[in-house]
């Protein structure tokens, strides 16, 4: 038994085409809008440290790779790299600091570990510095991962930018601290229009 198939009149269809693509071209356009003040105020809620990971698989090609520490060396730092995504963006929008360590560090030892960020123009004028204590998250030798969000505020100048952060180490009860390592990583800052 055959069945006839049911289909609307051509002259119905183009009209219910539209209307469903422009419901759903507007609704997406107001959903992923995000105003500048809308920014702003999220901005007041996130936080904005550091969140590093350990990732076991890369700890343990790492250690077959780097040799050990030299007795009464408190931390190493084998590898610290950063990079940012995307390289280009607009103001009212989050970059994203992505960032790799691997350290080596005596467990019997509480070093105080910081990592100090400061942003500078394309002149290279400081704009904005940033410490934070990552001792916590840091506790054993491995391979970590780290992300950051950067807000970049409405008023931020088109432009290029650059990041330089540094791990730094401060000995208990004692004020001198010791660069462990140092990176840099460029982005740049385009007009809303």
């Amino acid at each position: 038994m055959k069945h006839p198939i049911r289909s609307l009149p051509p002259d119905s269809i183009l009209p219910a085409m539209l209307a469903g693509l422009t419901l759903l071209i507007t609704g997406c356009a107001t959903i992923h809008e995000n105003t500048c003040a809308q920014f702003e105020e999220n901005r007041k809620d996130r936080d904005y440290s550091t969140q590093y990971q350990i990732s076991e698989a890369d700890s343990e090609l790492a250690s077959r790779n780097y040799k050990k520490p030299p007795r009464g060396k408190t931390v190493i730092v084998r590898l610290y790299k950063m990079r940012v995504d995307p390289p280009s963006i607009k103001p009212c929008h989050h970059l994203m600091i992505h960032k790799d360590i691997y350290l080596q560090r005596d467990v019997r030892t509480r070093p105080n570990l910081e990592e100090v960020r400061d942003f500078y123009t394309d002149s290279g004028k400081l704009i904005a510095s940033k410490t934070e204590s990552i001792s916590d998250q840091l506790r054993t030798s491995g391979y970590y991962t780290g992300e950051t969000p950067l807000p970049i505020p409405e008023k931020a100048p088109p432009g290029k930018y650059r990041i330089v952060s540094r791990l730094i180490m401060r000995a208990s009860g004692k004020s001198r601290a010791i660069v462990l390592a140092r990176t840099t990583t460029s982005f740049e800052v385009v007009s809303r229009e």
